[in-house]
């Protein structure tokens, strides 16, 4: 269990019911289709706003590129107010409410794309590996601490300016902003290397996506990327 699921469990039941939890945000990318030049996740981010029981729960589709490792475009699904009373929990959620904003239809986009359906694979083989914050693959540096660092700000940033979506940041002190989008942004990131992963073959390259789970170093969010791994044929 990550140190953000702990610290989770830990608020839920030590804090007092009238105390006001830290603000904190999950943004979890799930691989879903491809092109050649492509691939597109569904992205689920979920943010308590600060709260026991109210919260967010948002679903975009994301278009990346598998040449540059950078999110080129993406498209709103659905927007979701979410309250849990104090009897309920979050599968039985008391209230769930659409937002106000467009949305778009997922199959349509990946029709209008060309996009192949995908699904991640459990990776057995240990040619990619993650020690000490540094990503390698077949024994080889692909990624250092900073360099994975980059390749998730170049996946996640693409939503920067829509979250938070009610309150600017502005209102929150340091502690609480969710600032896992920057690149620059004080504190360490923590990751691990899950076992989800893909290979997509194009004419001259073997393609890995291998998925990374990360967190800050003051528990404010976690979330998700991948990491694009070049395996020449």
């Amino acid at each position: 269990m990550t140190r953000i699921l702990t610290l989770l469990t830990a608020i839920c039941l030590a804090a007092p019911a009238w105390a006001t939890p830290p603000r904190m945000t999950v943004s979890d990318d799930r691989m879903i289709a491809a092109t050649q030049t492509h691939f597109y996740v569904l992205r689920d981010i979920v943010d308590n706003l600060g709260s026991h029981y109210a919260g967010l729960h948002d679903q975009h589709l994301v278009e990346i590129s598998l040449e540059t490792g950078e999110a080129t475009r993406f498209w709103p699904l659905r927007r979701m107010h979410t309250n849990t009373l104090p009897m309920n929990d979050y599968l039985n959620p008391g209230l769930v409410e659409d937002r106000p904003g467009e949305t778009v239809d997922l199959m349509h986009v990946l029709r209008d794309v060309a996009a192949q359906p995908i699904a991640p694979q459990d990776w057995q083989q240990d040619d990619v590996a993650l020690a000490d914050g540094t990503l390698t693959f077949k024994g080889d540096t692909a990624l250092s601490p900073f360099g994975l660092r980059a390749a998730g700000r170049a996946q996640l940033a693409i939503l920067r300016a829509a979250y938070p979506p009610i309150k600017t940041e502005e209102a929150y002190r340091r502690g609480d902003r969710i600032d896992f989008y920057d690149l620059y942004a004080e504190g360490d990131w923590f990751c691990d290397l899950l076992a989800d992963r893909r290979a997509i073959y194009r004419a001259n390259d073997k393609l890995i996506l291998a998925k990374l789970r990360c967190e800050d170093a003051d528990g404010n969010g976690q979330w998700t990327f991948h990491a694009i791994l070049k395996d020449d044929l």
